[in-house]
């Protein structure tokens, strides 16, 4: 990481606590250190949840592969432990951290927008400590078996309005300072701001469960649930989006990709996507073709504008330094392969009588997963490595950045990539397997899956997702140090 990179243009003199801070007098790129302390830290909170929602997340998959081998999922029973808890608490944090992820880069644009106001310190303190509590409950709850049994909300809904009311403290913070002129603004604030309103609805009717008329209609239940849940998805993939193009600017010292026709492209689609991406969940439901047709179409142009997007900010930041290994543009380009891999898998898996064949098997799982780490954590874990680099630059010097740039974090990314790369490719060929088989048994006698998938399927599935578990912990140990060295914020440089 280059030293240079998170300079600001020219020298700040004075208290910068005390500095006017009008839109036409702010300073576009602000060093770490120049941030308001609050700001400082708040980011780094953020950092340091989503590292423990990483962490929670690969427990609970773990635990999961394992059970899925039949020799073991006795032993798990005895304790009280199935699939009904551990996938709930896999997944809950596996949103978590995509979510945590882009508030902290949300926090870091804060920094560059002047200090908060008494009303935004008592809100970041709700916030936190809200979603603290709401954390630390779901984990126990659904331990103990107490959940809703819904997809992604899985908790008891009580929980749910922890995080509701940390949303909502988080909304007026963000709007209280970009709501001025907010659609004159780059395209990353307009996809984040978009992304919080989507989320607070979103959540909100991925509740509508608990109203008895559509808790008694299962069909239309169904039909709810699956359309809220793929607005969940389109909402943390917008503040995804938008991080990837925030970091790109600041690396590149450009800011005229945040007003660009592609960046505003990415965020319409992604935005219409967020309203019809349910529809190739529910194809095996009731409904019109026309709507099920027109959420297939923008799928798949929402993840060809992303891959486009992706390839320009890797070649933004190639292009601003490309001599020595940067962490930052490695994970960004593990991104875009991930990404142009997607769009081929999308592309397949969308398609109406492939997508009822495969539909429930773990090849939903694997796609899933594959967008969720080769997308969603490549690119964020570039991010937070960006802003973890500021923060050690500030304390330490430009030596103290450059611990994160290193042949280990290198050879971390590489065998992560594979691992996850092995995970995904296993769970394919499993639910092909099951699907195809299905097909030509089903309807006419009980499907039994082949022997094979019997009996090594739990095994390849705990193998593979053993050793991604392994790099994923030598990713977060590395992380680590720098989240956690300076808990505290200080402007004293070591």
């Amino acid at each position: 990481m280059n030293s240079r990179w998170t300079s600001t243009s020219g020298d700040v003199s004075g208290d910068t606590n005390h500095m006017p801070w009008s839109s036409a007098e702010m300073k576009p790129w602000r060093a770490f250190e120049e941030g308001h302390a609050v700001h400082q830290f708040a980011t780094l909170t953020f950092i340091r949840g989503g590292l423990i929602a990483i962490g929670i997340t690969l427990l609970g998959g773990i635990l999961a592969a394992l059970y899925s081998m039949p020799s073991l999922a006795p032993s798990f029973q005895e304790i009280g432990l199935d699939l009904r808890q551990l996938r709930p608490i896999h997944t809950v944090f596996a949103s978590a951290w995509v979510f945590l992820g882009g508030v902290a880069v949300v926090h870091r644009y804060l920094q560059d927008c002047g200090p908060p106001t008494v009303g935004d310190r008592w809100r970041l303190r709700v916030q936190v400590a809200s979603w603290a509590v709401a954390g630390v409950g779901i984990l126990v709850t659904l331990s103990l078996g107490i959940g809703s049994g819904r997809e992604y909300v899985g908790f008891h809904p009580v929980l749910s309005l922890l995080i509701l009311l940390g949303w909502l403290c988080f909304a007026w913070n963000f709007f209280r300072v970009a709501g001025p002129r907010f659609w004159e603004r780059p395209a990353y604030i307009t996809m984040w701001g978009v992304g919080m309103l989507f989320f607070i609805w979103t959540f909100l009717e991925q509740h509508a469960y608990l109203i008895p008329g559509i808790f008694s209609d299962p069909v239309h239940d169904l039909r709810i649930q699956w359309k809220a849940t793929g607005t969940l998805v389109g909402s943390f993939n917008l503040f995804v989006y938008g991080s990837v193009i925030y970091i790109g600017e600041r690396i590149s010292r450009d800011t005229s990709y945040g007003h660009s026709k592609l960046a505003y492209a990415l965020f319409g689609v992604g935005l219409l996507n967020s309203f019809t991406n349910f529809g190739h969940h529910t194809y095996h439901l009731p409904g019109r073709e026309l709507v099920k047709w027109i959420a297939f179409v923008v799928s798949m142009l929402e993840i060809i504008i992303l891959y486009r997007a992706v390839v320009d900010v890797w070649r933004l930041t190639r292009d601003t330094e490309a001599r020595d290994f940067c962490a930052t543009r490695g994970w960004f380009t593990a991104s875009k392969w991930w990404t142009c891999a997607l769009v081929f898998s999308a592309v397949i898996i969308s398609v109406p009588p492939i997508n009822a064949l495969i539909h429930g098997t773990y090849v939903v799982a694997g796609h899933a997963m594959a967008a969720m780490i080769g997308i969603d954590t490549m690119i964020l874990i570039g991010a937070i490595i960006w802003i973890l680099g500021e923060h050690l630059q500030a304390r330490e010097g430009t030596r103290g950045a450059a611990s994160l740039n290193t042949i280990g974090m290198r050879r971390i990314l590489i065998g992560l990539n594979l691992s996850v790369a092995a995970l995904v490719v296993w769970l394919h060929v499993v639910g092909i397997a099951v699907s195809v088989t299905r097909a030509v048994h089903a309807p006419n006698e009980a499907y039994v899956p082949p022997d094979w998938v019997t009996a090594f399927s739990g095994l390849g599935f705990a193998i593979s997702g053993t050793i991604t578990l392994a790099f994923f912990i030598m990713l977060l140990v590395k992380l680590h140090s720098p989240a956690f060295r300076y808990f505290w914020v200080s402007p004293t440089r070591v």
